[in-house]
């Protein structure tokens, strides 16, 4: 009977090193699997870290975007105030250069005038000098004052 415990205990050694290879395979494989997964949580976390740092960006950008809008709209009320100012700028300027041509229009005109004017005054001075000269000859100087008065009063008329 030594021999059939002998056979059991072998048999029985035999079961508990094929149980033990199996455990020890399944422990393996359980600690690989553990350490995967392991692996891909702490990956998991960093991404939804990643992710939440990135949301916690959004109310930020959205805040940014506000504000962007509102310079935006004011620049765009500036343009169209400016705009409207360099119309008026425009029509005023138009306005001011008609009446530079009316004044330059005019000061060529006046240029003109006191051209023929000044052309009357050196006619009339050279028909008094003329005056003069048959005057003078004729009776004695007398009128030749009464001359010089009218000359004077031509002369102030011209000024």
């Amino acid at each position: 009977m030594a021999t059939g415990k002998v056979k059991i205990f072998a048999t029985t050694t035999a079961l508990f090193a094929v149980c033990a290879v199996i455990f020890f395979t399944l422990a393996i494989t359980a600690i690989g699997k553990y350490t995967g997964q392991l692996k891909r949580v702490h990956h998991m976390e960093q991404q939804i870290l990643t992710g939440k740092a990135e949301i916690l960006k959004v109310p930020e950008m959205i805040g940014q975007l506000r504000k962007a809008d509102k310079e935006k709209a004011s620049l765009e009320m500036q343009v169209a105030e400016l705009t409207e100012a360099s119309e008026e700028f425009d029509a005023e300027l138009a306005d001011l250069q008609k009446e530079l041509t009316l004044a330059t229009v005019a000061k060529l005109v006046l240029e003109a005038d006191k051209a023929g004017y000044t052309k009357n005054l050196i006619e009339a001075r050279q028909a008094v000098e003329e005056m003069k000269e048959e005057m003078g000859t004729n009776d004695g100087g007398t009128r030749i004052d009464d001359l010089d008065a009218i000359e004077e009063t031509l002369i102030e008329a011209s000024y």
